[in-house]
């Protein structure tokens, strides 16, 4: 009982280090694609994926083959590499107990699998760099090791970005600062060129004050030209770290129709389109949504709806975005709400029998009270389930 607590607890470290990252897997394939590609070149294998798992799927963001692409954890062979230490061979990987029936393994014919951890630099397993081949495989301990350095220069790409992104933040908190400055200085610097464009149509005598004011349109223009550039500056980066409640929509829909329609569940993301000059940070925003998506569709049974929906509500001369997670799934007891609220760890099933830990609530939970956010849950056995989260914006 003990164990099976620890190795609760360890996931749930393992799937919160990854929600930490904040990625948005659909972005990553180009970052990663030609590292994928060395890795089937060093091994000679038909297949080369960067596998990416969270509390219910593996995300494969990176393959030599296709797209981004999703599938449930269970049936997934990186789960098994990421609970251990090392590299993980699998040479008969058809005739193995565990993944002989596997869907992947009898539709591509595959008979070897090897699997690199990626582990990130505070110890937790995120996913794995895995090749596989359709015959069986006999790759050199040298061989290994260049793999094992590719998947350390991932882990590497991956935390780097998730700095870059904190340094991001900052750069645009300066960039405010100057904007704010820009826009104190512009108004006055505007009546100065007025009034010495003025001065100049008025065919003043003194040659020399004509001169002089010449000079300071000049320097007045200088300084107009820089003010503009810092309000163009800040325009882009904002930009590029934003969302508004359409791009929102159509990235949810991008990562999460294809898992709902392949349990048969009518997933449907709709927004407020008269709101949608409202724009918003993207930090966080995936990894919340997403982990409510996620838990709507293990916990809704085939044929069953969930309801997505995007607004903005204006409260206190404060803006706010408002994310409703709706489902007719089988829902949650008092017991089990209450079990959510005080940090209790279990493993739940879903209604296909998926694998998960009950982590999703408890990580979205701490997510939304790290951007000073409220979320609330609403449940009943049966009945189905509804979250709502409210984040500043």
């Amino acid at each position: 009982m003990l164990k099976d607590s620890m190795k609760t607890i360890n996931e749930y470290q393992r799937s919160k280090k990854l929600n930490d990252l904040d990625l948005d897997y659909a972005d990553l394939q180009d970052e990663f694609e030609r590292l994928v590609k060395l890795a089937k070149y060093i091994t000679d294998t038909d297949i080369s994926y960067v596998n990416l798992i969270d509390n219910y799927s593996q995300w494969t963001i990176t393959s030599s083959i296709s797209e981004p692409f999703q599938v449930d954890r269970e049936d997934s062979i990186c789960q098994y590499t990421i609970q251990g230490e090392g590299i993980q061979e699998l040479p008969n990987l058809d005739q193995d107990k565990r993944f002989s029936d596997n869907p992947f393994v009898k539709r591509d014919k595959l008979k070897y699998y090897l699997g690199i951890p990626l582990k990130v630099s505070t110890g937790e397993n995120i996913g794995a760099l895995c090749v596989l081949d359709q015959s069986e495989k006999n790759i050199s301990l040298e061989k290994k090791r260049l793999l094992q350095l590719i998947a350390d220069e991932i882990v590497g790409k991956l935390e780097n970005k998730k700095k870059l992104d904190q340094l991001e933040d900052q750069l645009a908190s300066a960039i405010k600062e100057r904007y704010q400055i820009a826009h104190d200085i512009r108004s006055p610097l505007g009546g100065i060129l007025g009034l010495t464009s003025t001065i100049e149509e008025e065919n003043m005598d003194a040659e020399e004050s004509k001169a002089y004011f010449k000079l300071i349109n000049g320097s007045v223009s200088k300084l107009m030209e820089l003010t503009d550039d810092i309000l163009e500056k800040r325009q882009k980066l904002r930009d590029k770290n934003q969302f508004d409640l359409s791009s929102l929509k159509a990235h949810l829909e991008e990562l999460y129709l294809i898992p709902a329609g392949n349990k048969d569940i009518a997933l449907d993301v709709s927004f407020d389109q008269t709101k949608n000059q409202y724009k918003f940070s993207r930090r966080k925003l995936l990894p919340i949504i997403g982990n409510l998506i996620a838990n709507a569709i293990k916990f809704t049974p085939p044929k069953g709806s969930i309801a997505v929906t995007l607004d903005i509500m204006e409260m206190d001369k404060k803006a706010f975005l408002t994310v409703k997670v709706s489902d007719n799934g089988i829902g949650m007891s008092k017991e089990k709400l209450k079990d959510l609220t005080n940090d209790t760890l279990g493993l739940n099933p879903g209604t296909n029998g998926e694998k998960g830990f009950g982590l999703g609530l408890q990580l979205v939970a701490e997510m939304v009270n790290s951007i000073d956010g409220k979320l609330n849950v609403v449940s009943a056995e049966d009945k189905g389930t509804t979250v709502d989260v409210t984040v500043p914006i």
